[in-house]
Parts: C-alpha cells; structure tokens; sequence
C-alpha cells in the first residue's frame, strides 16, 4: 500500500495562497502535515492572546482539510482550556475532526509563557493507516517512540518550529537529524513527517528544517538553501514495507531478545 504525504512548510501567521494549494492538491496527497504554530503571525504578542482565535483558526484548519480533500494534520494552534494553554495539533480528514492532541513536552519558553503539558498520547486509523502525532521537542522524548511502537502506528507527524542556528553546519545538522528522527523511526518501527515553519515566532528566527524519514534514512529533506523558503515536501511511502520492517523486529527481538531495537 503506498501513500503520498507532504510536509508544507510555511510562514507562520500565514494562510495558504491559492497557489499553494492547488500546487500541493495536485500531489494528490493522503496526508497533509503544518508546521507548530502555524498560525500565528508577527503581530501576536503572547499565547494568550493567540489562543483567543482558537475559533477561527480551527474553521480555516477544517475547511482546508475539506478544500484538498485530504487528511490534515493541522500544525498546531494555543488553545485555552478553562485557565490554561495548550499547543494542540488537531486531526481533520476531509473536513471532520478526529481528534486532538497536545503536546506532551513544552519547552521551557512555552512553560515560561503559559503553555501547560497535556497528559495522553494521540494515536489514530484513517482508511487503514495507523498515524501518530507528536509535536517538536516530543520528538527528543525516545519512551514516546516506544509507546508509537507498541501502537503499530505506521506513521508519526510532528509539527515543529526549528530555531535558526547560523553557526550549525550541515553535517552537524545531518547528525541531528539522524540521532533523532531516523533512531525514532526505528525506535517506532514508523515513518516519521516532520514540519517546519519558516519566519519568526515571537520575533525569534526561524529555519525551515522538514523532512520525512525512516527507519534506515531520510528519503526527503529541504535542503540547506531552502531552509527559510516555502515550499511542500513530499514523498510516497510504503506501508507494506513499515509493516514488514516491524514484523520482522518483532520476530528478531523475540528470537534474540537482547539485541537492542
């Protein structure tokens, strides 16, 4: 079974253009992936006052879904729970809402401006393909892998937003990357989407670092000179083969348990 995923990195605060989405609808994609944040713009002072848009930014996210027809993965928006904030990725396929998730790991400047941990995992089936969501710094999490694992999810999706680090050089960049998300798409027998947003938040740079792995490379990667670009990465996945890939680990650890996953 072959699926076709894009991971769109865009500019935060930014709604899709036309063209844009008539680009990524014509990859005829099953799912679609938005950055962390997404929507919110230079402008938005604090979560508070993002998570005061909650409404509207939940109708757009739900009727993009519709508009591509596809399964959306809608980046993440700050949504206010009774007297706290959360940064929740919301599931839409085609339209419906399926569920939600919030991040489970916030980052010390999210703590620091109100964002609150959420208490559960979010794992789903569309049309016969088990997804799972994390968003950015669960990723640094291996224990959520393990958990993606023992779910069978085929693939996970992670919003993120990436500081610019104009001193990192590719290879060290390429290291990163390998030591996370290659070793949690092994760690979780899965594929993993991850999804940039290019910009600022709270004016803090941003660099576009998408890419789709696996649990033995990275078949899709923006490029270094792309990094504060827009652009929709795709790729075609298969399955069958995460699926094989993960019977077969099973069988392995079973038959030689002391080998490391």
């Amino acid at each position: 079974m072959l699926i076709r995923v894009v991971a769109v990195q865009s500019q935060l605060g930014e709604k899709l253009s036309l063209e844009e989405k008539l680009h990524i609808f014509r990859k005829r994609p099953d799912f679609i992936c938005l950055p962390e944040y997404s929507l919110i713009d230079k402008t938005m002072p604090d979560f508070s006052r993002a998570a005061l848009n909650i409404k509207a930014n939940l109708l757009y996210l739900q009727h993009l879904s519709g508009e591509l027809d596809t399964c959306l993965i809608a980046g993440s928006v700050v949504e206010a729970d009774r007297d706290s904030l959360y940064n929740s990725a919301y599931l839409f396929n085609r339209g419906e809402i399926l569920g939600r998730y919030r991040k489970l790991n916030p980052v010390a400047g999210e703590i620091s401006k109100g964002i609150l941990p959420g208490d559960r995992l979010f794992t789903a089936e569309v049309e016969n393909i088990r997804i799972g969501i994390l968003i950015c710094a669960d990723a640094l999490n291996l224990s959520l892998f393990e958990v993606m694992a023992r779910e069978e999810v085929d693939v996970i999706f992670i919003p993120t937003t990436s500081p610019y680090r104009p001193a990192e050089s590719k290879s060290q960049k390429h290291k990163r990357d390998n030591d996370i998300y290659v070793r949690g798409a092994r760690t979780a027998s899965a594929f993993i989407v991850k999804t940039c947003g290019v910009g600022t938040l709270f004016s803090k740079p941003l660099q576009g670092r998408s890419l789709i792995a696996s649990p033995w490379d990275i078949p899709a990667r923006i490029p270094l000179h792309q990094e504060s670009e827009r652009i929709a990465l795709s790729a075609v996945l298969d399955i069958a083969e995460i699926r094989d890939f993960r019977r077969k680990k099973k069988l392995l650890l079973n038959k030689f348990p002391s080998v490391a996953p």
